[in-house]
């Protein structure tokens, strides 16, 4: 436990690989915890048999500020974040300047405005069925600092349409009930379209050619995959792993709730071999 934002808050540390390793922070979607995302990624135990220091906070009430419009209860959730890097680091745990925070769903969205708006120095992140809300796109029209960025997005999310605009649904219907009683107003919660998104953190980094596209091979009868790479020379990457036709959640993890509400979460598509890749590569540029 720790003292920051205003609370007393809690996280959750998998066995450490060594002293001083490169920092993943994982953060957690609406209505779940950090053992629970541990759980549902497995990264408590393959993030640091990939070598990292891997920690999972947790959010007051299950979930986190991701709007930036403030919290019902005045807990500021970036200076929690911000504050838990800095103490990993002071204490020798996680090394100085190798940061990654991946998100799921509300998480992604908070991950998103962290690195948006520079309240967290994030070598890299990775966001994985969530893009970023209106409202904090408007507070902060483009990145104010590059990043190396990895999506995981379905084209048939309804809690975040690939296209924008509002979620739908019973379970978008929850998730904005959930949100009035915990965060300060209710604009500003649409969905920034996943091609928009892309499109300005490949100008952040300076990646002004067109994506190479190209086909992700699968198993018989997984979701097809189509992987975009926005890269310039000596500058970080913005990937897009598209699943065609996949639904709100960790490729790879539960079908948590039945496909009629929240879309198909494919079994085949390993979202956390997906970040582990991805995360190695950058810290080895």
């Amino acid at each position: 436990m720790m003292q920051a934002g205003g609370a007393m808050r809690t996280y959750w540390m998998a066995p450490q690989p060594a002293p001083g390793a490169p920092l993943l922070v994982v953060l957690h979607g609406m209505g779940i915890n950090g053992p629970q995302m541990a759980a549902w990624t497995g990264l408590a135990v393959r993030g640091p048999a990939a070598g990292f220091a891997t920690v999972f906070p947790d959010a007051v009430g299950e979930i986190w500020d991701d709007t930036g419009g403030g919290r019902l209860d005045g807990v500021d959730d970036g200076a929690f974040v911000a504050g838990l890097i800095d103490l990993l680091v002071a204490e020798g745990t996680a090394m100085a300047g190798a940061v990654v925070v991946a998100g799921l769903s509300n998480g992604a969205f908070f991950a998103e405005r962290l690195a948006r708006q520079g309240i967290v120095r994030a070598t890299g992140v990775i966001l994985v069925s969530g893009t970023a809300r209106e409202g904090g796109r408007q507070a902060t029209p483009s990145p104010v600092q590059g990043a190396a960025m990895l999506f995981i997005e379905g084209t048939r999310d309804r809690l975040v349409p690939y296209a924008g605009g509002r979620p739908s649904g019973p379970t978008a219907w929850i998730a904005r009930r959930r949100a009035r009683r915990s965060l300060v107003g209710s604009a500003g919660r649409n969905v920034v379209a996943v091609d928009t998104l892309t499109a300005d953190w490949a100008a952040a980094n300076g990646c002004s050619a067109p994506p190479m596209s190209e086909a992700v091979k699968g198993e018989p009868g997984s979701l097809a995959v189509n992987r975009r790479t926005w890269t310039a020379g000596g500058r970080a990457r913005v990937i897009l792993y598209a699943v065609d036709g996949g639904g709100h959640g960790w490729p790879g993890g539960p079908q948590y709730m039945p496909a009629l509400l929240v879309g198909r979460i494919d079994p085949s598509l390993d979202a956390t071999g997906i970040l582990l890749e991805f995360a190695r590569d950058l810290l080895r540029r």
